[in-house]
């Protein structure tokens, strides 16, 4: 064969395995190739769900959602018609780091991913950009839901704040709610504790892009899935009665839980000092979070169920419980106090330094009297008293629907031993216990429940924040006689003229209580009032309130607590 031939041959078969390689891609596979190419000019974005809205027991919304929007760029779509200094104008990010990000993201394998430019754009800025988006090819805006809170009462310590995802492997609320990076989650309050709920399903949507990178809206072939917002909640909260009890607690410091007795339903959660939800949109910025953390006043602490105090003369009803219950005095057992008790070369002091005279239980009650609780110790049994404790609720959370609830201590004879040695304590210590004082810490939160115990006669249920919640019942059985005897010496307090608690006291309701003065090592003592009140023979509503550095209980904590029973008695109902 001539060389000629040869080689026209090869050329031919060249020629004929192209035009099989061409018609295999353009013809038999053009389906799939089109398909790629579309790809290419079709984005995939994330649409944020709205988060579920929260109501207070009357249906007024107290978190709401607003929309903000975030500024992202595409790298791959980014062309040199770009005008990096319109954006850095626009939104405070300055042109070489726009420079840098976008130029490491065109490297990236995720060169098609939007990356974020700016969160947290107004609706101006995105406007302004929006009319120049021929300048700024591969711009993408999304729009993400932020909380706005549309009540006075600010509920900070009760609702919590959001937080971004900023890294996978950390701990998240529910890894099954499929979380990716810049997603907001519930990190505190009821944000947290009811995530699941609140957080919906973020959808999809298709965007066309040309070659020169412009954005030229949704791609109707395949539009995505819209988001499903959260579900909504309501919660037990009377936010107007919230916000008296905030302002009632202006300047100061302490902590406010009121609550329905028979229910547990939490009307008003006050925790001060505070901070602003509304300081911020989103989540919370972590600058900011760093600032309420090193803050010498503790915003952050929720001191209605973290805050460990002495309850004071408070904790009185517990050996008057546990005296009654056991048959151990009546009214006709009676003591001395004329200002101060010996024991040994110690000397322990009644608040009253002139004394108080005779004092039964009942006077000793309403009055307070440390002398004769110092004498009624001695009559009952360490172990005994300590259950009676733990049978109010103290030593334990309280299970409320909130993280991070702290349980107190109730000290018993193995926890002495162990801080003080075997040897180390003795009847002297018993004398500080008895009226609240020593190694006791409690919660606010604990004391309301001890309120709801006795208002209830022992039937009562888990304190919790969202309504119609399946609580748990809590049950105290005790003698009539000894609830009967409780029920009157917390009126008498609040009523009798002698009474520490007066001015506590309403027109035209029966309010019970007590006080309490809790000793502090580091300034004023702690102020305590503790009561319930009772509307047309059934208990509607009971509180404990705490003020730090406030002085007597009879004073500050009483003061406050009038107020919150002449706002209950014309506002709430069953």
């Amino acid at each position: 064969m001539p060389k000629f031939k040869k080689v026209q041959l090869v050329l031919a078969g060249i020629f004929a395995i192209l035009f099989f390689r061409f018609y295999h891609l353009q013809i038999y596979q053009h389906s799939k190739y089109e398909a790629k190419a579309g790809n290419n000019s079709v984005r995939k974005i994330s649409l944020h769900a709205p988060r579920g809205i929260i109501y207070d027991r009357n249906g007024i919304p107290i978190v709401d959602n607003r929309q903000i929007y975030d500024l992202s760029v595409i790298p791959f779509d980014v062309t040199n018609q770009f005008d990096y200094q319109m954006v850095s104008n626009r939104t405070g990010v300055s042109s070489n780091e726009l420079k840098e990000k976008i130029a490491k993201g065109k490297k990236s394998f995720h060169r098609f991913r939007p990356i974020p430019i700016k969160r947290h754009i107004d609706f101006e800025t995105r406007s302004h950009l929006e009319e120049n988006k021929l300048s700024l090819p591969g711009t993408i805006f999304s729009e993400f839901p932020a909380r706005t809170y549309p009540v006075k009462a600010k509920l900070t310590h009760v609702l919590g704040y959001l937080r971004a995802v900023t890294d996978l492997t950390v701990s998240i609320p529910n890894q099954e709610l499929d979380y990716k990076l810049g997603d907001v989650f519930g990190f505190s309050g009821i944000e947290r504790m009811y995530e699941s709920i609140l957080r919906g399903r973020d959808g999809t949507e298709f965007r066309l892009v040309d070659i020169y990178g412009i954005d030229h809206g949704v791609y109707q072939d395949n539009p995505g899935q819209q988001p499903t917002p959260g579900k909504s909640l309501n919660l037990s909260i009377d936010s107007k009665l919230q916000e008296l009890i905030e302002d009632l607690f202006t300047g100061k410091k302490g902590a406010a839980v009121c609550m329905m007795p028979q229910s547990g339903e939490v009307l008003a959660f006050v925790s001060a000092p505070d901070y602003d939800l509304n300081s911020f949109a989103g989540p919370v910025p972590i600058e900011l979070w760093e600032g309420w953390n090193s803050d010498l006043e503790r915003p952050l602490i929720n001191r209605g169920i973290q805050g460990l105090y002495p309850p004071g003369s408070t904790f009185k009803l517990i050996g008057a419980a546990l005296a009654k219950e056991g048959g151990k005095v009546d009214k006709s057992w009676t003591v001395n106090c004329n200002g101060v008790y010996h024991l040994g070369d110690r000397d322990f002091h009644c608040w009253n330094t002139a004394g108080h005279g005779t004092v039964n239980m009942d006077k000793a009650i309403f009055q307070s009297c440390n002398i004769y609780f110092y004498h009624l110790i001695q009559k009952l049994s360490f172990n005994n008293w300590k259950k009676m404790a733990e049978n109010f609720g103290f030593g334990a959370p309280t299970g409320i629907d909130l993280l991070g609830e702290k349980g107190g201590l109730v000290p018993g004879k193995t926890y002495m031993n162990n801080k003080y040695g075997r040897y180390g304590w003795a009847t002297g210590n018993l004398l500080t216990f008895i009226i609240g004082q020593g190694d006791i810490l409690v919660t606010p939160i604990q004391v309301a429940q001890m309120m709801n115990i006795i208002a209830t006669r022992g039937n009562t249920k888990t304190p919790h924040l969202l309504l119609d919640s399946p609580s748990e019942n809590i049950t105290l059985s005790l003698k009539s006689t000894t609830w009967d005897f409780l029920q009157q010496a917390t009126w008498s307090v609040v009523n009798h003229e002698d009474g520490t608690g007066k001015a506590a006291k309403i027109n035209g309701c029966e309010v019970h209580g007590k006080t309490g003065t809790a000793q502090n090592p580091h300034g004023e003592n702690h102020s305590w009032f503790a009561g319930y009140l009772v509307k047309d023979g059934v208990p509607i509503l009971s509180l404990a309130i705490l003020v730090e550095h406030g002085g007597k209980g009879s004073v500050e904590a009483a003061l406050i607590s009038h107020k919150i029973f002449k706002y209950a008695q014309k506002n709430i109902t069953l």
